[in-house]
């Protein structure tokens, strides 16, 4: 019996650069060895490079329709042609969908990430909320490592908590907005400085006091020191702070600055509309209402203080990330950023009607009269509360200031109550 010996050759196989194809040699017919099952052929693929990015996919509301008649829209339409024209002629494909609702950007990134991911965005604006909702359903990308622009100082304190969501960066903010007041100078010739003051004049004030997220309130309850969250970041009230926001309504009412009818207004759009209609003169809305229209018979002021602490609260439009595959986030986080630089953001808020989300933007702007009262109020803003927090604390502050409107408690009757609805929540 002959004894035969083959000896096989041993490949490295997770060798990227190997692409040959590898086989060891079948003894011919009737030579020694011919009997033995042949060694397999051994393919290695070498990694395959990406195929090169021709073109990103934005998701914009319709204000931001680069197609639009509107110098916002031009000056937006420019800065996508000029980062195209940096990278080599890149198409940028822009899709107009609803700010919100059915069919909105939100709703449509839901339906598209489950049934068609292929067809996802590269970048997507979302307004805070909406960033807060797609991240913990992770339908955006973080943006770590990939972008160092939030720790740049050039950002209000509000907005750059804007960008982040559990100490990750998922939004990169352009547009910010705030609650102030607006009213007309030749029906209040002297604006109170105090909410005393203001009640002592019994001006009717407008503000939408049936809102479930009770913005306003929140505002005024962060000026008089309340917490919204304990060590657990659980929601929480406390009793003498909210007290002395229900005091400042409950005094108004006595006066007439509030009214039971305020609980017609359940939106900040509601009020400006009767605002703008001329059915009062004096109202709590966000900044980018009185931004847009630009009444000329009309001017806005910061909230007023509450024990000796003024509060607005701020929220606001961020770029995210979308992408599917990985490979092209870093494009898609490029286009991000181009789109937050100073002099667009300068321009693009001062003709969309927003606050700019960076100083230096602000600083852009020719009215100097705006900058100075502009950067008051934002360095007095917070970020609105979490979605969380607002759907826990809004409803109870809603339902105790109904009852203050319809004169039924005393304020520290409404506050003992709601801190005890939320502990029974």
């Amino acid at each position: 019996m002959a004894l035969i010996f083959s000896a096989c050759e041993i490949l490295p196989f997770d060798l990227p650069w190997i692409s040959e194809q590898v086989s060891t040699a079948t003894p011919a017919p009737g030579e020694a060895g011919q009997d033995q099952t042949p060694t397999p052929e051994i393919t290695v693929t070498a990694e395959t490079t990406p195929e090169p990015i021709t073109q990103l996919t934005l998701w914009v509301p319709p204000e931001m329709d680069p197609d639009l008649d509107t110098e916002a829209s031009q000056i937006f339409a420019n800065q996508l042609q000029l980062f195209s024209d940096s990278h080599d002629g890149l198409a940028i494909d822009v899709r107009v969908k609803a700010a919100s609702g059915a069919g909105g950007l939100l709703d449509s990134l839901t339906a598209t990430n489950a049934a068609a991911p292929d067809a996802l965005p590269d970048v997507i604006v979302l307004t805070r909320p909406d960033l807060e909702t797609a991240a913990l359903k992770s339908l955006i990308y973080a943006m770590d490592g990939l972008t160092d622009i939030p720790d740049d100082p050039d950002w209000f304190s509000f907005t750059r908590e804007m960008a982040l969501l559990q100490g990750s960066t998922f939004g990169l903010p352009f547009a910010a907005d705030s609650l102030v007041l607006v009213y007309r100078p030749e029906s209040i010739p002297e604006f109170p400085a105090t909410w005393n003051g203001l009640i002592e004049s019994g001006i009717p004030l407008t503000f939408p006091a049936e809102s479930d997220q009770s913005v306003i309130q929140l505002a005024l309850y962060l000026a008089a020191g309340g917490s919204i969250q304990d060590n657990q970041r659980r929601p929480v009230l406390e009793v003498t702070p909210l007290a002395d926001v229900f005091r400042i309504i409950a005094d108004g009412v006595d006066s007439g600055t509030f009214s039971s009818n305020l609980s017609q207004y359940q939106t900040s759009a509601q009020v400006w509309t009767a605002f703008r209609d001329g059915q009062t003169d004096l109202a709590v809305t966000w900044l980018s209402n009185y931004l847009k229209d630009r009444p000329e018979d009309a001017t806005i002021v910061p909230l007023l203080p509450v024990n000796d602490g003024a509060v607005a609260l701020g929220t606001g439009m961020s770029w995210a990330v979308a992408a599917a595959d990985e490979n092209r986030r870093p494009l898609a986080v490029e286009l991000a950023e181009f789109l937050v630089e100073p002099e667009f953001v300068s321009e693009w808020t001062r003709a969309a009607g927003y606050l700019p989300s960076r100083p230096s933007a602000l600083e852009g702007w020719q009215d100097q009269t705006l900058v100075a009262k502009f950067s008051q109020i934002a360095l007095m803003t917070r970020l609105s509360p979490s979605n969380d927090l607002v759907s826990s604390l809004g409803p109870i502050l809603r339902e105790g200031t109904r009852q203050i409107l319809q004169g039924l408690v005393d304020p520290a009757q409404a506050a003992q109550v709601a801190v005890e609805n939320l502990e029974g929540q």
